[in-house]
């Protein structure tokens, strides 16, 4: 396996990157303000589906995962279902809707059901030989996104968005900033990018943590979780691509190229210290 992924890097290495210019007036085609919600970092969000709001992995259902990968580590004995209920209690309050996605592949339509989700964040944790990765079990998943599939057909407090189209994503846009983002699929253009607004994401998960006010969750333990879960999902969706860093100057984008996504041997993946890019604790901007 190994092997076939050095390949599969090779040869993403051989695709030439764009000018920095082409990207940046991609950016500028496609930045929006903020809004208020969370969707999940995937590329084919179109303009008018959760526009400006927080794009982080697997949306909310992506903070239940860290919180039950918090409660398997310390031990908390809460049930998948506390945990989504934990942090649906907290989404209401501090949002009013929770919001997660699949996609037509695996919801063609509202009777039939090929899959678990077609949220890959949340399908990869949810498999057995993938789950080690997001510091999760997989059944844990299984059971939570059943849960919350169960209760979108029956509370308007759980909106399920339905994804259409393939991945595209021409590369990943890391976001500082709390007044803009910027569109995941600008149909104008034909480009597609994944999303990740970090300032935006360690300013909800503290106000979550605070909200949830679960004994021996604190938030040094959930974002560990979430950085591990989200340097995971990078290593099994976006390989090869690359990675920038946006930050404003007005309305005036200024990016910056971090570097291209490569896969990591196996034994620095068990859950060591991350890319300092992506830590909460110790970011390096």
């Amino acid at each position: 396996m190994d092997s076939i992924l050095r390949q599969f890097n090779r040869k993403q290495k051989q695709i030439p990157l764009p000018p920095l210019a082409e990207v940046e007036d991609y950016i500028r085609a496609s930045m929006v303000p903020v809004h208020r919600g969370t969707k999940c970092v995937d590329g084919r969000y179109l303009p008018n589906q959760a526009s400006g709001m927080l794009a982080r992995p697997g949306a909310d259902g992506g903070y239940v995962m860290v919180l039950e990968a918090v409660n398997r580590k310390k031990g908390l004995g809460l049930t998948p279902e506390q945990c989504f209920n934990a942090v649906f209690k907290a989404i209401q309050k501090l949002q009013g809707t929770f919001y997660l996605h699949t996609d037509q592949h695996v919801d063609p339509n509202d009777s039939a059901q090929h899959g678990l989700i077609g949220c890959g964040h949340l399908a990869k944790a949810a498999r057995r030989g993938f789950s080690w990765e997001y510091d999760i079990r997989s059944k844990d998943v299984k059971k939570m996104v059943n849960y919350a599939r169960n209760l979108s057909k029956i509370s308007s407090g759980v909106e399920m968005i339905n994804l259409e189209g393939e991945h595209r994503e021409k590369g990943v846009f890391v976001v500082h900033s709390d007044r803009y983002t910027i569109l995941a699929d600008n149909p104008n253009l034909k480009q597609m990018y994944f999303i990740y607004d970090v300032d935006r994401d360690r300013a909800f998960m503290k106000q979550l943590v605070e909200e949830m006010n679960i004994e021996g969750v604190d938030l040094k333990d959930m974002s560990r979780e979430a950085d591990l879960q989200l340097d995971a999902t990078l290593q099994n969706l976006a390989v090869g691509l690359p990675l920038y860093d946006v930050k404003f100057k007005g309305k005036e984008p200024q990016l910056t190229l971090v570097e291209r996504i490569t896969h990591k041997p196996f034994l620095s993946r068990m859950h060591m210290p991350l890319h300092p890019h992506f830590s909460f604790f110790g970011q390096k901007n």
